[in-house]
Formats: C-alpha cells, sequence, structure tokens
C-alpha cells in the first residue's frame, strides 16, 4: 500500500471497486489501466490500494461496466451493453488487425461468420492488453467470447430454422411457454434473434419433451433439418451442446452480466469452452456441416 499522494480536500462515494479523491495540489503517478503518465488533483483508486490510480480516462471507461453490471436491467440486456462497450473501446483498424491475428493463427477461424469473428478477435485484442489483475474489463472480455457463441447459434441455427418453419403454422408454438419465443422470431425473423439462455432451453424442450416432438410444428422442422446434418447428434445429445451452452452461461456469462470481478484466468477458462482446441465454436462447425447460412 502506497501513502495517500497529498492533502485530500474532498472524497467522492465509491462506485464499486473505484473511489475518487480531489488533492490540494497537482500529483503525478503513472495510471496502472492505461500505463500513462498523468498529472492531476482528481484521481481515483482501485480496490482501496494507492498503488492502484487510475486517470479519468480510464475511470470513465471502468465506472462503465461497473454501472452496466451494478444496473438493475436483465441479463440479456447488460450482456449486449457490455458487448457494445467491448466492441466500442477498441479502434475499427485494430479490429480489422485482430481479426487478421486471429485468423492467421487459426485456420478454422476461416469458418466463422464476420460478426463472430469480430466478437472473437476484438475479445482476443483487449485480453492482450489487459494484466493479470482481475479488472472490470475483462467482463466485456468474456461477454464478447460468449456473443461469438451467440451469433454462431443465431446464423447456423434459428435463421434457417426460421427459413424452413416459414411456412408452417406456429400459432400454437407461439403460446407455448417453453419454445415460444423461439417461435416468434421463426415467425417474424427481423424480431430480435433469442439470446443464448433461449435457445437452451428451447433445445432442452426438444431434447426432453416427447409430446412436442408429436405436437409442435417448430419442433418437428428442427427435427427435420437437424436430421440433414452428419454430425447433429451432439445437437441433440443431452451433454452435448445444451450442456455446454449452460456451462457458458453459469460459469461465465452470468457472472459478467453482474457484479462480479472477472479476472485473466476467468478469461482463460471461457476461451478455452469457446475456442479451445474442443471449443464449442468447433464442435458447431462440425455438428453442422453442410449448413448454409442464412442471412
Amino acid at each position: 500500500m502506497e501513502p495517500v499522494p497529498s492533502t485530500i480536500t474532498k472524497t467522492y462515494p465509491p462506485r464499486g471497486p473505484l473511489q475518487q479523491f480531489r488533492f490540494a495540489e497537482g500529483t503525478a503517478f503513472t495510471c496502472f489501466r492505461c500505463g500513462d503518465s498523468k498529472k492531476s488533483k482528481l484521481i481515483t483508486r482501485y480496490g482501496s490500494d494507492w498503488s492502484r490510480r487510475l486517470c479519468n480516462g480510464c475511470y470513465g471507461r471502468l465506472l462503465l461496466l461497473y454501472d452496466i453490471k451494478a444496473g438493475t436491467a436483465p441479463e440479456d440486456e447488460r450482456a449486449d451493453a457490455l458487448a457494445s462497450s467491448l466492441l466500442s473501446v477498441v479502434a475499427v483498424d485494430d479490429q480489422r488487425k485482430a481479426e487478421q491475428l486471429f485468423r492467421a493463427s487459426e485456420e478454422r477461424a476461416n469458418l466463422l461468420s464476420p460478426e463472430t469473428l469480430r466478437f472473437v478477435a476484438t475479445a482476443e485484442h483487449v485480453a492482450r492488453q489487459l494484466g493479470a489483475d482481475p479488472q472490470l474489463e475483462w467482463s466485456p472480455a468474456v461477454i464478447g467470447l460468449c456473443k461469438a457463441v451467440e451469433a454462431e447459434v443465431v446464423g447456423r441455427i434459428l435463421r434457417p430454422l426460421s427459413a424452413r418453419a416459414s411456412h408452417e403454422d406456429l400459432s400454437a408454438d407461439n403460446t407455448d411457454k417453453d419454445i415460444g419465443r423461439v417461435a416468434a422470431f421463426c415467425t417474424d425473423s427481423k424480431r430480435k434473434p433469442p439470446e443464448l439462455g433461449t435457445f437452451s432451453h428451447f433445445l432442452q424442450t426438444v431434447i426432453h419433451s416427447q409430446q412436442r416432438r408429436q405436437s409442435s410444428a417448430l419442433v418437428r422442422c428442427f427435427l427435420k433439418m437437424t436430421a440433414e446434418w452428419t454430425g447433429s447428434n451432439w445437437l441433440l445429445d443431452p451433454n452435448g451442446l445444451h450442456h455446454v451452452l449452460g456451462e457458458l452461461a453459469g460459469k461465465f456469462r452470468n457472472r459478467a452480466a453482474h457484479i462480479d470481478e472477472l479476472g485473466k484466468q476467468d478469461y482463460m477458462n471461457c476461451r478455452e469452452l469457446v475456442i479451445g482446441s474442443n471449443g464449442i465454436l468447433w464442435r458447431l462447425m462440425v455438428s453442422i456441416k453442410g449448413q448454409k447460412r442464412v442471412r
């Protein structure tokens, strides 16, 4: 712990791990987040540790993330806000360079959609800029990986399902509490696509509900569609896609969208689950081999 830089003239209320102070004199310091040398009367302390001082720019970015995570919006809205924050803090040119780097290091990346690739590459770029200290910025990086999975599920499964079911009568499915949100999207694909949790619940219903398999036009369309994919058994296995989506949500996505401070190890664990040697994205590619994306 380092001593207080100089005389404090005003103490601001803490905002999570952040607390700002105004000093009588301008003080030179190095921002522990961005590494830039600064001199200011207004300094933010992170985690009650004066050795971890933040400049105003980094304070603003961290405060935005904290406000999102501490808010009362539904998890899906907070996840979207964090994903937007992830993309907004990285310049477009840096995003392109990150995509090129990821393509060069991972040949399978060429199978991914542009949206998925952008989320993964940007998350990887941000992760490389961060140190090992647990900082709120790891949450958007983790969310980026989760959004990459969501983008592939929407593009590879939900949009093709919507196209296939477009001539079906889904009125009964639209009122079904377990599959209604997916049915509503398939009825009108201009709606916001279902989130991972919604699709995971739909998948659970397809796997376990024999009654839906007989009565639901949407479920029948889904089963006919997956029957055309040689690796689709993983999609319908209780220990397959449904299981890993639950792990992704429970261990990473939901925690990132709340007040938990996710650190480097959390990101690395999420990375292994999503783009590791046996990651969700690659398993998904194998499972739907031959299926064209529907935009």
